[in-house]
């Protein structure tokens, strides 16, 4: 800030004081009175811009941008000032520099060539003269000097602003300046194209009216004077151009830069990415979108992986498309209970913390089996469990998924058993009924609870079944449905058929050997 004003000042005064004038200088006044008044005049107007900008509020704003005080140590209404200083700060900073550049233009334009009229005693200072210094003072040194600064500023003071938001939400900040980037093209555009004319109209007509009462020698000294005042405000402008240019497409491809990458970034599956967003803008307004948007995938992919740990990632998968039909319908399955054996004597023996444990590891163990086969975990219920293979989402051959899940059910619990023995605990036992049949499935619940649920004499069945290994002393029992669709090659031994509870008919049940 204090850089680029300082830059325009000097620009501003070799302008005057070597390329402007257009007569010799009056041999009455020393040469370093004007060094010494454009030495005093800065020194009042520097002092005047510190004390406009040494407040408070800047102070505490300054302490949040380098990091001194974080903005949650404030109350909310200091967060929401701070956070609009923060936003009208780069404008706040032009806007005052602006005035204190008017002020010069004042003091320099008119009030100095009138002191140094008096002083000196000298005539009255032409009033095109002083209107051609003033307008050039506060346009081509101030206007440009200003609008240099404030892309400037703004592009370095973008770096501080997550420091403000610290959640982004620029926009919810009210009555704040806000620059368009339409507006920011139109700002330069105009400010190289405007800016200029006056400075061009009041030195051509300053000159041609000196032309006129100037002798050949002078009109000569006159015409090669304009040369050089518009060569040098030319060659000025075309530098001001430029670094506008630069810092313009800067303030633009800088955030844009930043959305590009986040996007790349999401193309590799990294949602922990966000946009910096630095501006209320439309460039703000698409970054915030695209932090909603990161932030909804990863929602979204935490929500896939948690029904991939329940239901396996391809039923996962399945589910979410949108594929499968979860209101209700009526399926063919096959259910899988299993049931631990003397489990009141485990609870006796042991404390409630280790029973949990034993009882996790079991659970664990058992639904990677279910898993594994495509099969979902309806619900725990104490030592009990219940599975379904074939819904959600249907296969075919979801007889020998259940099978298969059994067998390796029996196959992990034989390997669980040697771990448990190891921790002293007595070997675990399970029974396991299976059963294919009709159901209804569906979300079934409350307004304020739901869960996918089978619903259907099958259910029954294959509970019942499951405590008839209680009756035949073994682990793995199928029912007659389902031993008849299975297609695959499995040891199997019949069962004595046998009635139970809700069935007028008896049950043709075997046993599932390996």
């Amino acid at each position: 800030m204090v850089l680029g004003n300082l830059l325009g000042a000097w620009a501003t005064f070799f302008y005057f004081k070597f390329v402007l004038p257009s007569t010799e200088n009056n041999p009455i006044i020393p040469g370093y009175y004007d060094i010494l008044s454009f030495l005093a005049g800065m020194a009042i107007l520097i002092v005047l811009g510190f004390l406009l900008f040494k407040r408070k509020s800047t102070q505490t704003l300054f302490a949040v941008a380098d990091g001194r005080q974080d903005i949650s140590e404030f109350d909310s209404s200091m967060v929401s000032h701070l956070q609009r200083g923060a936003l009208q700060y780069p404008m706040v900073v032009t806007v005052i520099s602006f005035f204190v550049w008017n002020l010069a233009g004042f003091m320099f334009g008119f009030l100095e060539p009138l002191l140094q009229a008096k002083i000196f005693n000298l005539a009255t200072p032409d009033l095109v003269l002083c209107l051609r210094q003033f307008l050039g003072i506060i346009l081509l040194g101030g206007g440009i000097t200003c609008m240099v600064l404030f892309f400037v500023l703004e592009n370095a003071w973008r770096s501080y602003i997550p420091r403000f938001f610290p959640e982004g939400h620029l926009n919810r900040v009210q009555h704040v300046f806000k620059i368009s980037v339409r507006k920011r093209f139109l700002v330069v555009t105009l400010g190289i194209i405007l800016i200029p004319l006056p400075i061009i109209v009041t030195t051509v007509v300053a000159n041609i009216r000196q032309l006129h009462l100037a002798d050949e020698l002078t009109r000569s000294h006159l015409i090669t004077s304009l040369y050089w005042e518009l060569l040098f405000i030319s060659t000025d402008l075309l530098a001001i151009a430029l670094v506008l240019a630069y810092f313009l497409s800067k303030s633009i491809l800088t955030p844009l830069l930043g959305i590009k990458n986040a996007i790349k970034a999401v193309a590799n599956n990294d949602l922990d990415t966000r946009v910096a967003i630095v501006s209320n803008d439309e460039l703000g307004d698409v970054a915030q979108g695209i932090n909603a948007m990161i932030i909804s995938l990863n929602e979204s992919r935490r929500v896939k992986d948690s029904f991939g740990r329940y239901l396996g990632r391809e039923i996962g998968e399945e589910i979410l498309s949108g594929k499968t039909d979860m209101e209700g319908e009526m399926k063919r399955v096959t259910l899988l209970f299993s049931d631990l054996r003397n489990f009141t004597g485990l609870v006796e023996k042991n404390h409630p913390r280790q029973v949990v444990k034993i009882l996790n590891q079991y659970f664990n163990e058992m639904t990677l089996a279910v898993k594994a086969h495509k099969g979902l975990i309806l619900q725990y219920v104490g030592d009990e469990i219940e599975a379904v293979f074939g819904a959600p989402v249907g296969f075919d051959d979801h007889p020998e998924m259940a099978v298969r899940a059994a067998l390796e059910m029996r196959k992990r619990l034989l390997e669980l058993n040697v771990t448990l023995e190891g921790q002293g605990v007595e070997p675990l036992a399970h029974g396991i009924g299976i059963h294919s049949g009709a159901v209804l499935a569906g979300n079934i619940g409350s307004q304020e609870r739901m869960s996918y649920a089978l619903v259907g004499d099958t259910v029954n069945t294959a509970s019942r079944i499951e405590g008839l290994t209680k009756v035949y002393d073994t682990d793995i029992i199928l029912s007659q449905t389902t031993h008849n669709l299975l297609i695959g090659s499995y040891a199997t031994k019949q069962l004595a058929p046998v009635r139970v509870k809700g069935k007028d008919d008896d049950l043709i049940v075997y046993t599932l050997l390996s």
